[in-house]
Formats: structure tokens, C-alpha cells, sequence
């Protein structure tokens, strides 16, 4: 049930991802009311225009992923007692040598807490956990920048250039005038018509570049693309609802805050062995855009093949392959 299930959860987050791609970007009656004169997708446009000027900035984030249980089997009824939830807080920026990032996350789930760390400085990665740090070889973290770099493309480009239209997706766009913590803001909320985005997910499942733009996500996505044709119909159809919210500074139009919204709903033609619907929330603020970020390594690190062998003896095959990083 595990992996069915992590494969619907990497479709919906994969889904949502494009959403908010895709938002503001219609220029049509769904987008006829304004603030300051301007529809959602100028404000939009003017956002994104800003945010690529941004080299530094502090954040929190908050994932929270709650399952629905029908009374099937016994880990769904474990999993439908509450909801997983992430927290990260942190302040991430830099270039080449002064590049730098320090995380602070805690994971709740199934009535325990879980709390981690992560720093970067330039190239190397620090893992705190258990109240310790452990320091990343260099081996393990020499293709993290490449990555890092294809991740902040332009989320617009990459989805277009898998050939799917992202002003198709919108069923209805608002924006307001508001004010966030005294601040002048634009509220921009966008409803997705779920038929044709999750059509259009299915639809390019083995377009050539997808697998390059999700990145780490390549594996789920190859264990969605396993599924049969029946499968696919059932997610398909399984998206009952989706939308988007940005908070755009009406002054220098950077990003104050964000929030995506999707819940799941499964028929019988999906194999989740008891979970009948899944509901995922991802919020997210930016603060202190383009201030200096200092991040001082941890002493007396202990190396992290200690920590990944202790790991290993707890949960055998927990480890993997998989390296560490931001």
C-alpha cells in the first residue's frame, strides 16, 4: 500500500506544482477583476519579474498531508489517525563561495516528532540530527549545485517546453487588495479546473524533459508511469479540487506569501488498499529578500557515514542510495 500510495502523492504534489505554474497566466474573462488597475496575470508577470532579482531571502514552510481512511487495511487506519506535517524554517542565498543555507525542520507524524537540520556552506552539507551534526563528504554533495540551479528555472518554461498550455487549467481567478502585517499587498486566488490539468498530467507522463524537471521526483514519477491504463483513468479523475493563492507586495511586487490547496478523492479503479482520499496543503512566507546570509558551520561534526549506519541498523533499507542536501 506504501508505494501506491507515495506514487498518487508524488502525482498530486507533481500536479499542484503545475498549477502554480500555470497561475495568473490566463488573460481571459477569468481573469477580469483588477487591484491598482491591473488583472491577476499582469500582478503575476510583475511578481516574477521581481522575484528573479532576488538573491537571498528567510522563509517558513509548512506541508501538511492529511489521509482519509475507508477501513481497509491496518497501516490506512494508521494513517487516517492524523495528519503528517512538515515544518521548515530557514534563510537560504549566495553565490559560488558565499553561497549558504541553514534549515531547520521538524516532521510529525503517527504521534511522534521528528526534528533535522541541514547547512550548506558553499559546497559542503551539514546534517544535524538527534541533536547532532554530521558533516556530508565532498563526493556527496559536487552535483548539488547543477541541480539547484535547474530547479530554480523559470517554472513557467519548463512547463510549456512539455507541451502542455497552463492557461487551460483555470477555472476562476480573484484578485484584492488586502494588507498582510501592515503591508499593502495583491491576493491573487486561482481555482483549477481539475479535469483538464489532471488530463493534461497524464498526457505528459513521457514527454522527454519531464523526468529533468521534476528532478529528485524522476523515481516516483517512473513508478507512475508503471501503472496501467486503468490506473491512470482512476487518478485521472481523482483530483477533485485545487487552487492557489500568492500574496504579491503591491509596492515592489516581491512574494510575501503563497499557499496551494488539493484534496484527492479515490474510486474503486485506484489500488490505495483503504485510503479513500488524500488532502495536501503547502503554505509558504519570504521575508528579509536580498539581505546578507551568513551561516557558520557546526563544530566537531562527526562524519555522516556514522549517522547513515545508525540508520540503517534502525530501519534496514531506509538508507538507500540517496545523497544528502538541501
Amino acid at each position: 500500500m506504501r508505494k501506491a500510495l507515495m506514487v498518487v502523492v508524488a502525482a498530486l504534489m507533481l500536479a499542484t506544482v503545475l498549477a502554480a505554474a500555470g497561475c495568473g497566466a490566463s488573460s481571459g474573462s477569468s481573469n477580469s477583476a483588477t487591484a491598482g488597475g491591473m488583472t491577476a496575470a499582469q500582478i503575476m508577470a510583475k511578481s516574477q519579474q521581481a522575484m528573479a532579482k532576488v538573491s537571498s531571502a528567510s522563509f517558513t514552510a509548512d506541508v501538511t498531508i492529511k489521509v482519509n481512511s475507508s477501513g481497509g487495511g491496518a497501516q490506512a487506519m494508521v494513517l487516517g489517525q492524523g495528519p503528517l506535517v512538515l515544518h521548515a524554517a530557514g534563510k537560504a542565498g549566495g553565490k559560488g563561495a558565499a553561497e549558504a543555507a541553514a534549515v531547520a525542520m521538524t516532521l510529525q507524524a503517527g504521534g511522534q516528532n521528528l526534528a533535522l537540520g541541514v547547512k550548506t556552506v558553499h559546497k559542503k552539507v551539514w546534517v544535524q540530527f538527534g541533536g547532532k551534526w554530521y558533516v556530508a563528504p565532498a563526493s556527496k554533495t559536487k552535483s548539488k549545485t547543477s541541480s539547484a540551479s535547474s530547479a530554480s528555472a523559470d517554472p513557467a518554461k519548463v512547463v510549456s517546453g512539455l507541451g502542455i498550455d497552463p492557461q487551460k487549467w483555470t477555472k476562476s481567478t480573484t484578485v484584492t487588495a488586502e494588507k498582510l502585517d501592515d503591508v499593502a499587498v495583491y491576493h491573487v486566488v486561482t481555482t483549477a479546473d481539475t479535469a483538464k490539468l489532471m488530463a493534461d498530467l497524464v498526457k505528459v507522463l513521457n514527454a522527454p524533459g519531464l523526468s529533468k524537471a521534476v528532478g529528485s521526483g524522476a523515481a516516483a514519477l517512473n513508478q507512475l508511469k508503471g501503472q496501467d491504463s486503468a490506473q491512470l483513468k482512476a487518478l485521472e479523475r481523482s483530483l477533485a479540487s485545487a487552487s492557489v493563492e500568492f500574496w504579491v507586495d503591491a509596492g515592489t511586487f516581491e512574494m510575501r506569501q503563497g499557499k496551494i490547496d488539493a484534496k484527492l478523492r479515490f474510486g474503486s479503479g485506484t489500488s490505495t488498499q483503504g485510503v479513500s482520499g488524500l488532502g495536501i496543503g503547502v503554505s509558504y512566507t519570504l521575508s528579509g529578500l536580498n539581505e546578507p546570509v551568513k551561516v557558520v558551520p557546526p563544530a566537531h561534526a562527526l562524519p555522516l557515514k556514522k549517522l547513515m549506519s545508525g540508520l540503517s541498523l534502525l530501519a534496514p533499507g531506509l538508507t538507500g542510495t540517496g545523497s544528502i542536501g538541501l
